[in-house]
């Protein structure tokens, strides 16, 4: 009886294989690793979004206005207190 395939051609056929799988695996967890790293990122962006918010809503001048007049007892100074300024005076 004849042989069709020499002996080689098999274990390189499992190499293959195994090869094949192996790159599959591979692929299919930097996919995954790509994904969970793209909705870390966007979770940040809107965290980051909410924090400028934030910050926005503390430096507010009505918000400032009321926390002098409410937690330090300040009132706007009177006209005489203010003094004008020459311009290009800094």
């Amino acid at each position: 009886m004849k042989r069709f395939f020499p002996v080689w051609v098999f274990p390189i056929l499992v190499a293959f294989a195994f090869l094949t799988v192996w790159l599959r695996l591979t692929v299919v967890k930097t996919t995954y690793e790509l994904n969970q790293t793209s909705k870390m990122l966007h979770n940040l962006k809107l965290e980051n979004e909410q924090m400028e918010l934030k910050v926005a809503q503390l430096r507010s001048p009505r918000r400032l206005e009321a926390l002098a007049k409410q937690k330090f007892k300040l009132n706007p100074p009177s006209p005489d207190r203010i003094i004008p300024m020459k311009e290009g005076t800094l």
